[in-house]
């Protein structure tokens, strides 16, 4: 590891980006790939070899392979603190991963630290999301860029960036925009060609790891779990179908998660459109049972003649009994059925 007095490597850090996929190769035929789950790696140089085999080593943030001995790796330890450790990187590369504050905190968002190298080191392009410096890019790459700044400020920023053999490139932005040139990466160039007349266009593609030492060769991730790679060294191809097979899993999981919640959703739709449809039925028995219950109104109105008649009747019969003498018993019974009633003399 550099670091320069007084210069602090690591920092506290409660972030909880989830681990990348990560595909990057060295020069002497080392590599290293990384998804959520595996990482697979050969030939690396010792000081990282022994870093990622360490004890306190919990989570690979990323990782870069250069031009012979050289490399990054941003990790984090058991207790949650984020590293840089670094070999034979480009003192204006490595000044930008130390910068610190007056209060001598490192400036750079540790587990955001993306880096990609050029053949020989000799061009590369970083950032931590929220800054960014380059190097020695080919000249239509940065001529991309420069036209996605506009008053120091990015209008599109870089969603990654590869640097390949012989001034090879590739540019995909947030805003989905690609710009390339790779005559050493054909396939690769052909892939590309096929997304933008696919649904999801460039947004699909998650990930690309160019062999700047290698022609014709590079992996490339998509969203969807696919994982695509040309021309890779033999010792090199178990890694990356060892990748391949974690990544191909995770999407029938995810798949078939989504296929359970989406069937809970429509058994839960089902069991609310039961009850609303038992709730309709019981309130429409409750009416149909108030309505049989209720007395007519023609019912009622014949109730209320026949009260006001029978009221007029008894008065008649009171006033003709006493001036005859004679008692006169009337009995009426009135109901909803009709009339009955009986008259006798006493």
């Amino acid at each position: 590891m550099f670091s320069l007095p007084l210069m602090p490597a690591r920092r506290k850090s409660n972030d909880v980006k989830p681990v990348d996929t990560t595909f990057t190769f060295g020069q002497r035929g080392n590599h290293f790939f990384q998804c959520a789950s595996r990482c697979d790696y050969t030939r690396l140089p010792a000081k990282l070899a022994s870093l990622l085999t360490s004890a306190q080593l919990q989570k690979v943030h990323h990782v870069t392979l250069g031009y012979e001995q050289s490399f990054l790796l941003t990790w984090r330890d058991a207790r949650g603190y984020d590293h840089i450790d670094f070999q034979d990187l480009p003192q204006e590369l490595t000044s930008f991963l130390l910068a610190t504050s007056p209060q001598n905190t490192l400036l750079r968002s540790i587990p955001n630290i993306r880096l990609t190298i050029g053949p020989y080191n000799s061009s590369f392009f970083v950032t931590d999301n929220s800054a960014y410096l380059w190097m020695n890019l080919p000249v239509p790459l940065l001529t991309a860029m420069q036209h996605r700044i506009r008053n120091g400020t990015w209008i599109d920023k870089p969603r990654l960036v590869c640097l390949g053999a012989d001034e090879n490139f590739l540019l995909l932005t947030e805003k989905h925009a690609a710009v390339w040139d790779l005559s050493n990466y054909v396939i690769l160039g052909k892939m590309l060609e096929f997304s933008r007349s696919q649904e999801r266009g460039i947004e699909e593609i998650k990930n690309v790891g160019m062999h700047a030492y290698r022609y014709q060769c590079f992996v490339a991730e998509s969203w969807g779990g696919t994982l695509l790679y040309e021309n890779l060294p033999p010792h090199e191809i178990g890694g990356v179908e060892s990748i391949r097979a974690v990544l191909t899993k995770g999407v029938l999981e995810r798949r078939e998660r989504a296929e359970e919640a989406e069937r809970a959703r429509d058994e839960e739709r089902r069991r609310e459109a039961r009850m609303r449809a038992e709730e309709n039925d019981r309130r429409k028995e409750e009416m149909q049972k108030r309505k049989m219950d209720r007395p007519k109104k023609s019912e009622l109105k014949q109730q209320a003649s026949m009260s006001r008649d029978w009221g007029e009747r008894k008065q008649e019969f009171t006033a003709k009994s006493k001036g005859k003498g004679i008692r006169l018993s009337l009995s009426i019974k009135i109901s909803t059925k009709g009339v009955a009633g009986g008259f006798g003399l006493l």
